[in-house]
């Protein structure tokens, strides 16, 4: 009986010792590789917002110490000619979203493994020398990208960004 109890005890132990599936924890070589991008959410005092329209078109590429991003609103019209006009010219300023840079890993949250990327070159002269901070997970072929509040270039509101892609490579 004392060694039936005993075993109990360990099997008790030993299964609230191991994380649950929902409790996996990301690292960094999952993160690493080449992202479609599936959507792009901007969650303001409990209102979703999609500034690149619900359907954007894009990828995000992850290597192990760099990170690139490149969004557009896959509605935008297309040009009349390969010169923008200057209204052409905003319109793709307002649709569009890139940038690059650095990036270092944290520690390991319930919403993800963070990461901060400190953004050297960007399509929004506002970003570059700024950090952008994610925390990301990966579950089967998904990576889900989640940020605290930032401003939004393409809109300048500050939203808290909810990244949902798949694996490309």
């Amino acid at each position: 009986m004392k060694k039936l109890l005993i075993a109990t005890v360990a099997v008790v132990l030993l299964a609230t010792s191991l994380p649950s599936y929902t409790e996996q924890t990301t690292t960094k070589n999952q993160i690493i590789g080449t992202w479609k991008v599936l959507s792009l959410k901007g969650l303001t005092a409990g209102l979703v917002k999609y500034a690149l329209g619900e359907q954007p078109a894009g990828f995000v590429t992850i290597t192990a110490t760099w990170i690139w991003l490149l969004f557009v609103d896959s509605r935008r019209a297309a040009p009349t000619s390969a010169a923008l006009t200057d209204a052409e010219a905003v319109a793709a300023m307002k649709t569009s979203v890139a940038w690059t840079g650095r990036y270092t890993i944290g520690e390991q949250s319930p919403d993800g493994l963070k990461a901060t990327a400190r953004v050297d070159t960007a399509s929004s002269p506002a970003l570059p020398g700024t950090d952008r901070v994610y925390f990301m997970k990966v579950e089967g072929g998904k990576l889900t990208m989640k940020s605290p509040g930032v401003i939004e270039p393409m809109t300048g509101i500050t939203s808290a960004l909810v990244i949902e892609l798949a694996k490309a490579d």
